[in-house]
């Protein structure tokens, strides 16, 4: 699929809210994630497949206005939705991009972050590969999936989704960073017991893997978002 039609079919989700959506079941693993990317003020983040840029602001907040976030996202729906968002502060900006081309200079960038995005890119080595050129010796790379083999429920998403979808295992895309040149590559679940809300349980249809609200719950507590991170090799250690 070219990256216009995955463009098109991102712009129908971000028509009909599913980007909230996607902030609101995504944020417990992000939340943990951002507390484990050593965030510092002054620091230049990118998040690639940034959504309505909820995890850009985030990182903002956390960086402070010395440092600088910017969300990339195929959709210019998406990044219309971030643009618009009200609590974007200065020092954040959002363009359409692709991952596999990112608009930065060599070792510029200090923190990647990349949520639910990875599986839908037509190359996921050469987008590493792109990043681990625009990351800064130190730098740091983070991968979050749901979409991963040792995740049962995840398995028959491909059906709903009008776009290529590429299934890894935990161990493969620990390879797959190590192939693109990144170091020190760890992966880990991250699980959570926060409570369905009454929002959540009433809008809550079978389907995407989940018969009910049990599968939900399973999920969240026992398997968990999948989180793969690795750091570029400082001049120290080249």
């Amino acid at each position: 699929m070219s990256i216009e039609a995955a463009s098109r079919w991102f712009d129908d989700w971000a028509q009909v809210g599913r980007d909230d959506v996607m902030e609101s079941n995504h944020w417990p693993a992000v939340s943990q994630i951002l507390a484990m990317m050593d965030l510092k003020p002054g620091l230049q983040c990118v998040d690639v497949g940034c959504g309505n840029g909820y995890a850009v602001r985030a990182l903002a907040q956390r960086i402070g206005e010395s440092g600088y976030a910017t969300g990339i996202d195929v959709s210019a729906r998406m990044i219309e939705d971030a643009v618009a968002h009200l609590d974007n502060p200065n020092h954040v900006t959002y363009a359409i991009g692709s991952a596999e081309a990112l608009d930065f200079p060599p070792e510029s960038i200090d923190r990647i972050l990349s949520v639910e995005a990875l599986y839908y890119f037509p190359d996921p080595l050469k987008a590493l590969k792109e990043w681990n050129r625009v990351l800064a010796p130190g730098g740091s790379v983070w991968v979050m999936v749901d979409f991963y083999k040792e995740n049962p429920y995840s398995h028959t998403w491909p059906q709903f989704v009008d776009i290529p979808m590429k299934l890894f295992a935990e161990k493969e895309l620990r390879l797959l960073l190590e192939k693109a040149g990144f170091t020190a590559v760890v992966s880990e679940r991250l699980r959570h017991d926060t409570p369905l809300s009454e929002e959540e349980q009433k809008r809550f249809e079978p389907g995407w893997g989940y018969r009910g609200l049990e599968d939900v719950k399973r999920f969240r507590s026992d398997i968990g978002s999948l989180l793969v991170c690795g750091k570029k090799s400082s001049l120290d250690t080249e």
